[in-house]
């Protein structure tokens, strides 16, 4: 896996429906809009255009620039709102301005990945001094005993989840209130339930970690779904995303 260094690009991926409409984009134009201002990058203003050809309901693309352009690449869902095992792995670090941005040296998150997988597991989470930092394609939250969902705290450097923060908004109203705080061995090995969220995987119930059994509690899982579920049939959600205003296939934007 060759790599370039992080200033090389910043990126994001989204979810795309079967019209090949976008999910979140404007979430996701602010995010790189913000990436790319700590990676010393300037982004266009017009937007990339973004069309997909798939029968599939959902696909993703990775949406980036290098400096020079966007690029676009289209590619299957994988696990996605399941039940999975996850392995641990050291966090790649970088420093305070880089760390927790999509950037151009990402074959650390890749290779967390693979490990996963050769390992007869779906996902990484990766730990920085004994405590969870993030997870390889998706943010990690936990349900604590006492109904309080955790989440690793900003300057821990795990990414910025689009899916991560509409959730830390959208769960109070849910009655589980969120807090941000370490995400140590003694918060996982006593959760009620641990779940991983993001645009690819969605809602996964994490049942073990490195081999250990983890909370059996549906609590957090299932009030994620409902929300992101709800989400994705509100048509606001969805939009066309090219280099002019285009609009959506009902007229809207």
């Amino acid at each position: 896996m060759a790599s370039s260094g992080p200033r090389s690009e910043v990126f994001t991926t989204v979810l795309v429906n079967e019209h090949g409409e976008v999910a979140d984009w404007p979430a996701h134009r602010q995010r790189l809009s913000e990436h790319a201002q700590r990676l010393h990058l300037t982004l266009p203003d017009a937007d990339p255009e973004v069309k997909v050809s798939s029968t599939s309901p959902l696909s993703l693309a990775r949406v980036g620039f290098t400096g020079e352009g966007w690029t676009v690449s289209v590619r299957p869902l994988g696990v996605r709102n399941e039940d999975v095992d996850a392995v641990s792995v050291p966090a790649p670090r970088w420093n305070d301005r880089t760390n927790g941005t999509k950037h151009g040296d990402w074959d650390a998150y890749i290779l967390a990945k693979q490990t996963a997988e050769a390992s007869g597991c779906d996902a990484a989470l990766l730990v920085h001094e004994y405590a969870i930092v993030d997870g390889d394609r998706a943010t990690p939250l936990v349900l604590d005993e006492d109904g309080t969902v955790w989440m690793a705290p900003d300057e821990d450097g795990g990414v910025d989840g689009v899916v991560a923060k509409q959730l830390e908004r959208w769960l109070p109203d849910a009655g589980l209130p969120v807090v941000k705080g370490k995400l140590n061995e003694r918060t996982v090995a006593r959760c009620a339930e641990l779940v991983l969220v993001g645009t690819g995987m969605g809602v996964c119930h994490v049942s073990s970690l490195d081999g250990v059994t983890l909370g059996k509690a549906r609590a957090l899982s299932t009030v994620c779904q409902a929300l992101l579920s709800q989400h994705f049939t509100d048509e606001g959600t969805w939009s066309t995303v090219g280099p002019h205003d285009v609009a959506t296939r009902d007229g809207h934007r």
